[in-house]
């Protein structure tokens, strides 16, 4: 069983979730909804390396990685070899490729962002775990699955918990719920000036 997007689903104060468009990074070829991180070096955006902890995710992605020959630098028709159009990969479809639209694609990449009024929806791992009011209240860490998305791992506790679980997903009525909310903690965001 495959790991789904994580997106805000809400915010603690009511407002619009906030959300941020900076520079990517080159070679990225991130999914939708996965967690990432600015590179200290240049200010370009990546996908998290999921070993840094502290101060390490900036929040998580709205689009695709891009796949960028240089850092920010938007892929344009006039250099065909150099760098594609194309980016990502399409769900359940091996072969597809996505198309972007040169007006939109600009160098940048959009993030919701990591701080504590965002509210999250993601799954805990489909493998061995499971759900249980409990775990409302508790951190854990995440864990990049098989697919190229992401989940919270109840196996990854303390100090290597990113994440706290503030609500079961209403809306995961399976037999077996992996759907949670989430807080990013203080400490594993990467806050932005």
């Amino acid at each position: 069983m495959a790991s789904a997007e994580i997106h805000a689903v809400g915010t603690v104060s009511g407002n619009q979730a906030r959300m941020r468009r900076i520079i990517e990074e080159a070679s990225q070829t991130f999914l939708v909804g996965v967690p990432v991180q600015i590179a200290a070096g240049d200010g370009g955006l990546k996908e998290w390396d999921g070993t840094t902890l502290a101060n390490a995710i900036a929040g998580f992605s709205k689009e695709a990685g891009n796949n960028l020959a240089a850092l920010g630098v938007a892929p344009t028709a006039a250099v065909p070899s150099a760098q594609s159009l194309t980016f990502g990969s399409v769900p359940f479809q091996t072969s597809a490729k996505n198309i972007g639209r040169p007006l939109f694609n600009d160098g940048r990449i959009g993030f919701e962002v990591a701080e504590a009024d965002n509210v999250f929806q993601g799954q805990i791992n489909p493998t061995g775990q499971t759900l249980a009011a409990t775990d409302v209240g508790k951190t854990y860490g995440m864990t990049k699955d098989s697919d190229g998305h992401w989940f919270v791992d109840k196996t990854k506790t303390g100090a290597n918990a990113v994440v706290q679980i503030v609500k079961l997903d209403p809306g995961d009525q399976s037999a077996t719920p992996r759907g949670v909310y989430f807080v990013v903690l203080a400490a594993a965001a990467q806050l932005l000036a």
